[in-house]
Parts: C-alpha cells; sequence; structure tokens
C-alpha cells in the first residue's frame, strides 16, 4: 500500500522539485539584476542627504526599501516551495 502511494505521489514530487530548482534560478538572477538598481538608488539618495533634500530622500528611501521587499518575498516563496517539495518527497 506505501509503495502504492509513493508512485502515485511520484509525478508531484517530480513538479514540486522541479518548481523550487526553477524559482531558485529566476530568484538569482532577478537579485543580480535589481541588484544594479538598487545601487543607483542608494547613490542618489546619499547625494539628496547631502543636498537637504528631504522630500527625494524620502521617496528614494520608499523605493530602495520596495526592491528589497521584492526580494525578501521571493525567498520567502522560493523557501515555502522548497519546504513543501521536501515534505513531499518524505511522505
Amino acid at each position: 500500500m506505501r509503495f502504492v502511494v509513493k508512485v502515485l505521489l511520484l509525478p508531484l514530487v517530480l513538479v514540486s522539485a522541479f518548481l523550487a530548482l526553477m524559482l531558485r534560478w529566476t530568484l538569482n538572477l532577478s537579485a543580480f539584476i535589481l541588484a544594479l538598481p538598487m545601487m543607483y538608488i542608494f547613490g542618489c539618495g546619499l547625494y539628496t542627504l547631502y543636498c537637504r533634500e528631504w522630500t527625494q530622500f524620502l521617496i528614494l528611501l520608499a523605493a530602495e526599501f520596495g526592491c528589497f521587499l521584492l526580494i525578501t518575498a521571493g525567498t520567502l516563496i522560493v523557501e515555502a516551495v522548497e519546504w513543501f517539495s521536501g515534505w513531499i518527497a518524505e511522505l
């Protein structure tokens, strides 16, 4: 009986492992792509601090925080899918 359940769950295990792998690669690629605008926003934020332009600084701070949240949310999604994949594989 246990073998039948494992055979029936095999496609789900393979799909979840493939999804976890693709999400991990996508997260790494998007982090590299998003790093350049984040560095530019950070540099512009330092310049606006130097010029004492507080409104523009707050806008840039919100943009930097939004980029950080995107990467953090992507990491949480990847970790959840990897946990699910491991949980299904253990059944």
